[in-house]
């Protein structure tokens, strides 16, 4: 009997050691396959972080990780920060986002930026493949496989596709002659990712056509929508978040005042003030203080690209009044 067990751990530690290395290839393999992109890689750096260093956690899509400047945030607050946004993220990717997040690190206050939510609600009704989307891809793939990644598919995914979107190396295995996807993810990993940073503005300017579709867009009254599941999921976070100990604050980051004309925001900014009220969470409307942050009708076209994408400028405006009214205590 001794002889048969020690026979039998034999076999069942060659096993582990296939699958071990099975999937460490594997994994190999999908950082060097995968085509590069800025989701995948605000990831990749997130893991790189010592467990346990980030203060204040930013979520949210392109209007979060445009707008707020960690280095500003040390500067003034003396604390880390890391901006985990990624293209049209909407709540149901920030809260499986910052489920994952909290495996790793546990901030004192999580921002989430109020652009998330709006009308998108994961889905492209009238599609062939409703489900599929190669941002929502972007984000799911860069996160680890485990039991959050798997939860996360399977609320955002029809049954069918579930293994398309947990295993990446089916839609990139076929890169193998792509030198430079390679190349950029070798370069990356090697030596790159230490200078990688979660924020991300505008390397432009208005343009004088992008200004003038602003300035003579005629007025939509119709009210801006917030999906019933950004509103599930929005609940759902300040629960995690109250469980967690963790301060949840909602903040609208500027847009483009030709827009914010255009469109019904008092409509919006009335449900945003509601959903902050319903949860007890600080909420700050960057949209009505353009003048203590220092947008002007002389500068909006030197801070922004378009109707919400801040540069560099604009960011260090919007964050020094934003933390100025985080912390004024």
């Amino acid at each position: 009997m001794p002889g048969r067990r020690r026979l039998h751990g034999k076999k069942y530690g060659k096993v582990f050691l296939f699958l071990l290395l099975f999937f460490v290839l594997l994994h190999a393999a999908v950082l060097l396959l995968y085509p590069s992109n800025a989701i995948f890689r605000t990831w990749q750096c997130f893991y790189r972080l010592q467990r346990g260093k980030i203060d204040l956690l930013i979520v949210g899509n392109s209007h979060a990780y445009s707008s707020f400047d960690p280095a500003i945030i040390s500067e003034m607050t003396g604390q880390d920060s890391y901006i985990l946004a990624t293209n049209s993220q909407n709540v149901v990717q920030t809260y499986f986002n910052v489920k994952e997040a909290l495996h790793y690190q546990h901030p004192d206050r999580i921002i989430l930026e109020a652009f998330a939510l709006d009308e998108n609600d994961n889905w492209r009704f009238g599609t062939e493949t409703p489900d599929r989307d190669w941002k929502k891809e972007s984000n799911m793939d860069g996160m680890r496989f485990g039991l959050t990644k798997l939860e996360a598919i399977t609320q955002q995914y029809l049954r069918e596709n579930w293994s398309y979107a947990a295993f990446p190396i089916l839609r990139c295995h076929g890169n193998w002659a792509d030198i430079e996807t390679i190349g950029s993810n070798l370069s990356f990993y090697i030596g790159g990712i230490g200078e990688y940073s979660s924020f991300r503005p505008s390397e432009s300017k208005m343009t004088e056509e992008t200004k003038a579709l602003y300035d003579t867009a005629a007025y939509n009254p119709a009210p801006k929508a917030i999906s019933e599941v950004n509103i599930e999921y929005f609940h759902k976070l300040a629960q995690l978040c109250r469980d967690e100990d963790i301060t949840l604050s909602l903040v609208m980051a500027p847009m483009y005042d030709g827009y914010i004309r255009s469109i019904n925001y008092e409509d919006w900014k009335g449900k945003m003030e509601e959903l902050a009220e319903s949860e007890g969470l600080f909420y700050l409307d960057c949209n009505v203080h353009y003048e203590e942050i220092g947008l002007t009708s002389q500068d909006f076209e030197d801070l922004y690209n378009g109707y919400h994408h801040l540069n560099q400028d604009g960011a260090d405006k919007v964050t020094k009044f934003v933390m100025e009214n985080l912390y004024d205590d």
